[in-house]
């Protein structure tokens, strides 16, 4: 797997130790992650187009309903897959992605809704670290199919305010917020292929129809997608995606996989 999405950055105050005041202006221009370099993509005033998710949402309840809106016909976590890099035996650089399944399988382990990256990996495979969003295979799969399930080509975006590569030039203070009882988001609006141009997932993604709604929580190393059967039956039989089917009332936090480790033993980060 590749991942071409744009990356985050070293901390602004590290970079401005060892630059003029210009340089580090110029810098920050041109690294911070701007959404007015993408086309279509604005930032919204007004915050109306979000009120219908706050009310779907069992906040506090750290089940997979606190992420993924409630009501819709079905639901699948998609996992970010296993990254290690390093040098190889030539003095070569790699860099090896694995799939949730494959490590599961590797290690003998059942693949289920509940599975934790601790308790599949278990430690045996050393430099091994969880993506934090979506890699780029991934992204390149999940457009099309979200495009096929909806009648709108434009969509919604939240994004936690956050993020440290955000240019607080333009998404500034006096950007409005949506308040969410963890999380402040910014809203945005574009096109639904906007999406790849993000460098952090958009905590939330939803078409104008909202016939579907893809969230992204900063603390975790997967998504939920809420949408119709058709849609996730179509994202669980792309191998790439790595997704397994779930529902709104499962458990959505840590210390959840009981079946990898029915006695608890096994440490979480």
């Amino acid at each position: 797997m590749d991942h071409p999405r744009p990356s985050t950055f070293a901390p602004f105050l590290s970079a401005g130790k060892s630059m003029s005041e210009e340089e580090y202006q110029e810098w920050y221009a041109q690294e911070a992650w701007d959404p007015t370099r993408y086309p279509g993509l604005t930032v919204e005033h007004d915050l109306t187009p979000a009120s219908w998710l706050d009310p779907l949402l069992l906040h506090e309840s750290f089940k997979v309903e606190m992420s993924a809106p409630r009501g819709f016909e079905s639901y699948a976590r998609i996992f970010f897959p296993f990254h290690r890099t390093g040098i190889d035996e030539n003095g070569e650089w790699y860099e090896e992605w694995i799939r949730w399944a494959e490590m599961a399988d590797k290690h003998g382990k059942v693949v289920h809704p509940l599975m934790e990256q601790e308790t599949i990996a278990l430690g045996r495979d050393a430099g091994l670290q969880c993506s934090e969003n979506m890699v780029g295979q991934q992204v390149e799969a999940i457009l099309p199919v979200l495009g096929r399930h909806t009648t709108s080509p434009e969509g919604w975006f939240l994004l936690w305010e956050g993020f440290g590569n955000l240019n607080h030039d333009v998404l500034s203070e006096s950007v409005p917020v949506v308040m969410h009882p963890m999380r402040n988001f910014f809203l945005l609006h574009g096109p639904l292929d906007a999406y790849q141009h993000f460098a952090d997932d958009p905590n939330f993604f939803w078409p104008d129809d909202r016939s579907w709604c893809l969230s992204s929580d900063t603390d975790f190393h997967w998504s939920y997608l809420a949408g119709g059967k058709a849609c996730v039956e179509e994202i669980l039989a792309t191998s790439v995606m790595d997704a397994v089917e779930t529902a709104p009332e499962n458990p959505g936090r840590q210390w959840i996989d009981t079946i990898n480790d029915p006695d608890g033993e096994i440490p979480r980060d």
